[in-house]
This record gives C-alpha cells, sequence and structure tokens, in this order.
C-alpha cells in the first residue's frame, strides 16, 4: 500500500491558470526575449507532462536529464527541450538525436562523443561556461577553440552558448556583473546566448539576452532576496490543503508533541491536521509557521510528526473534523514556510508534489 499520493488526506492542487500567468509575466520581464520553462524534478512537483501540455505558448522547455526529455515527447510534446545535464552516454547521445533533443555540452565527453557520431542530424547543442558557477561548464579559457571545432561539423545543427548565474538572487550581491562581464569578454555576441534564471529574469536586466529560463519563479516563488518589499505579479501555481483530524481542548501546563517542546501558556484548543514530513512538510522550525483556517492564520505548535500538525486555533469560533487546512498557497506563502523552515521554496515544492495527491485547476 502506498505511503503517500491518493491514500493519504493532503492534496497539492496545481493552478494552471496562474502557471500561464506567471509565464507571460515572466517573457515579459525578461524583455520579450524567448523564455525556457524549466521542467527538471518533474516540474518541481508540479508535474512535468501536465505543466508542459498547459504551456502550448512556451518557446522551449529544459529537463535535467535525457530520461525526463524522451517522457515529453512520448506525450507529443513538440518544443525544443534542453537537457541541463547532456547526455552520459553514447546511447543517450542516440536519443538526443532522433528525438531532436538539445543536449547541453559540457565536457569534453561530450565533444569526444559527437566527434564519434556519423550523423548528427542538424541535432541543435549549447555550450555551457563556467563563468563562476563552478559546477557545470568548460573554462572560458576553452569556449573560442570549442566553438571552431563544432563549426567543422557537417551535420550539426545551431550552436548556443549558455551558463549558469551563481547569485542573482541576492539583490545585493553583484558577483552576477562579473559573470556577465566574463561573458562579454568572450567576443561572442554574435551567437545567442541563454544567461537569465529566474533571479536573472526579474533582477537583473544586463542578463536579458535571446534566451532566459524560468524555474522557481514559474511556479510563483519570488526567488530575489528582496520579494518581501517588491511588489512582483507572480501567482502561486501550487496550494498544499489537508484536514482536521481531531480538536483537543488543552490546560495550562499541558505539554503537545515530541520532546515536549511546546507547553499551553493558557487553556488552549488544539486541532490535529492531517499532514506531516511524510508528505513533504518541512519538519525543522526556527520560527512559527502558520496554517490558513477558515480564512484566519494559526500558530503551529510543537514539533512536526511523519502524519500530524498541531495548530492552535483557540481564537477561533468553531473548527470540526474534517474541515478544510491550507498549508500554504497565496497564504500562508511558500516563501515564508522555506523562511522559518531553513530551507529554500525550491524543496518544499518538490517533496510535496513528489508525495501528495495532485489535483489541477484551469
Amino acid at each position: 500500500m502506498n505511503s503517500h499520493g491518493t491514500n493519504r488526506h493532503p492534496r497539492a492542487i496545481i493552478d494552471l491558470a496562474a502557471l500561464r500567468h506567471n509565464y507571460r509575466y515572466l517573457k515579459q520581464a525578461a524583455g520579450g526575449n524567448r523564455l525556457i520553462a524549466v521542467l527538471k524534478a518533474d516540474a518541481y512537483g508540479h508535474g512535468a507532462i501536465e505543466v508542459a501540455e498547459a504551456l502550448p505558448e512556451a518557446d522551449a522547455f529544459a529537463v535535467a536529464a535525457v530520461g525526463e526529455a524522451l517522457s515529453l515527447r512520448k506525450v507529443g510534446v513538440s518544443q525544443k527541450i534542453l537537457v541541463m545535464g547532456g547526455f552520459v552516454s553514447a546511447a543517450e547521445l542516440q536519443i538526443c538525436i532522433e528525438h531532436q533533443l538539445d543536449p547541453v555540452l559540457h565536457h569534453q565527453f561530450h565533444l569526444d562523443c559527437l566527434q564519434a557520431a556519423t550523423d548528427l542530424n542538424d541535432l541543435d547543442v549549447w555550450v555551457k561556461i563556467d563563468t563562476g558557477m563552478g559546477r557545470l561548464g568548460f573554462s572560458p579559457t576553452r569556449v573560442q577553440s570549442i566553438v571552431s571545432f563544432l563549426a567543422s561539423f557537417n551535420t550539426l545543427g545551431s550552436i548556443r552558448l549558455m551558463t549558469h548565474l551563481a547569485s542573482a538572487d541576492n539583490v545585493d550581491n553583484h558577483y552576477t556583473d562579473t559573470q556577465i562581464s566574463a561573458v562579454d569578454s568572450l567576443g561572442l555576441g554574435e551567437y545567442e546566448w541563454g544567461i537569465a534564471n529566474s533571479a536573472g529574469v526579474l533582477g537583473w536586466p544586463n542578463t536579458h539576452k535571446m534566451w532566459a529560463r524560468a524555474g522557481i519563479a514559474l511556479y510563483g516563488a519570488d526567488p530575489l532576496s528582496d520579494r518581501k518589499s517588491a511588489a512582483r505579479d507572480l501567482k502561486p501555481v501550487m496550494t498544499m490543503k489537508s484536514i482536521v483530524l481531531a480538536v483537543n481542548r488543552h490546560r495550562q501546563g499541558d505539554m503537545i508533541g515530541y520532546a515536549n517542546t511546546f507547553t499551553c501558556s493558557k487553556d488552549m484548543e488544539i486541532a490535529v491536521i492531517a499532514t506531516g514530513y511524510a508528505d513533504g512538510y518541512p519538519r525543522h522550525k526556527i520560527d512559527t509557521a502558520q496554517v490558513e483556517i477558515d480564512g484566519k492564520l494559526c500558530d503551529i505548535v510543537g514539533q512536526v510528526s511523519m502524519d500530524m500538525i498541531t495548530v492552535d486555533v483557540s481564537g477561533l469560533d468553531k473548527v470540526g473534523v474534517g474541515e478544510e487546512v491550507t498549508l500554504f498557497g497565496v497564504s500562508p506563502n511558500v516563501c515564508d514556510l522555506a523562511d522559518c523552515s531553513q530551507v529554500i521554496p525550491y524543496e518544499i515544492l518538490c517533496n510535496v508534489g513528489a508525495h501528495a495527491k495532485r489535483e489541477y485547476t484551469d
């Protein structure tokens, strides 16, 4: 028996209208450049196939691995698909060739495989340059020779260039400017570039080249450090909901939950909610997280358990068994939950989307 999904109460409600709104907003924010919708990790827990089918206007999609891209092709997704991690074998290169997937080239292994292939069938490729992220990518000193090498292939399609921003989410960190300077110094402006990620789209206009990539912002979470003071028109795509299992009256001095970390400061009514870390809800808290019941925010008290959380509903008129609870969505916002849990919204969305049953609205 499944320990998650349809057998449990928590639901991840995916608003496809909000998704489309965010795509259009981000494309405009990127100066009208071509916008790649990132679908890796099952679209950050939102369902890659459902998200792709809901975005027929998307200029392209991006995934992490060839298998993710192939799954999209099998259901009829026809747009350009970037494989951000590249291919890991000659067999995967052949899949890219047969299904017109754009591999990102970031290692000598990729160049060797391309050279050994007999017919690349006009395969489009992206050359990744490491301008300071320190993960994947060729050294800037090699880029000129690599581009020349690839241009000699008769059966290769378009060659595009890209890099990855390391600190664009911090609006006060100008390392992004350093990375852009590294790009400009290459003197390869005649090529199509893809530089901006979500943070670059929203906060760094100098990263807006021909292509941009929208990941976390596409799903309604603002990645920038000034999000609480800025007024960006992003709409949450995922809302996590569950139900009340019980409402219990506790006396002043009663202790709640594992390790007795919460003691009632007065007589209180505590609701038990059918959600826990088995459903992807974050366990760790450094601050008081909240949920919404009947339009009002209520504090979580005590530790998050595998299947349950406990919530102070003393200020509500009446809460009954089966009543709906919003764990995050418009309010509370997933970014606020991430802040008080010392994680990032990416992690919460991926975890909840992988465990709670998903429902789609349009």
